[in-house]
């Protein structure tokens, strides 16, 4: 299904008004556009983008459940587990986020937010060693200066938790 702005429509409308596209080729991007037509290369995107909104609007479920169809169309975006991780910790699933948080950061070793936001759920656990090993994991893989004061304060802290 095509939605008005999404990714999808943007590159049909781009690919559809571009000198020479074949009729054949316009008759097969509608037909993937319909519901149990071909599969669109970029589907992943418009259920990634549909994720994204329903987290926005904190519909938890909802945001899984696309999350989940981006992951089974492209398996290797990485960027699907990290969000898909964000709705499983706000509904309480932190195992599940933890799992998710790890296969992103299988897919993209060097991926920062997704060590960071493990920490985060690590230490929402109590888990405070496991909060610290990711978080230096984190720390090694940062390069913007602003976030790595950021990841620089949540390693005192967890460390300051350790101590008690």
């Amino acid at each position: 299904m095509i939605y008005r702005g999404s990714l999808a429509s943007q590159r049909y409308e781009s690919m559809r008004n571009r000198a020479g596209l074949s009729l054949v080729t316009l008759v097969l991007l509608s037909v993937s556009a319909l519901p149990g037509g071909l599969v669109c290369a970029e589907d992943y995107l418009d259920y990634y983008e549909r994720g994204e909104f329903a987290l926005r609007v904190q519909k938890w479920d909802r945001a899984i459940e696309m999350f989940s169809k981006s992951i089974q169309d492209n398996p290797n975006y990485f960027e699907a587990y990290r969000y898909r991780a964000i709705a499983y910790s706000k509904k309480g699933e932190y195992d599940k986020s933890i799992a998710d948080l790890q296969k992103a950061v299988q897919l993209n070793p060097d991926y920062p937010d997704a060590y960071g936001l493990m920490g985060l759920v690590y230490e929402i656990k109590k888990d405070y060693p496991k909060a610290l090993q990711v978080y230096r994991e984190a720390l090694a893989r940062e390069k913007r200066p602003k976030f790595q004061k950021v990841i620089e304060k949540f390693i005192q802290d967890v460390e300051a938790k350790m101590k008690k």
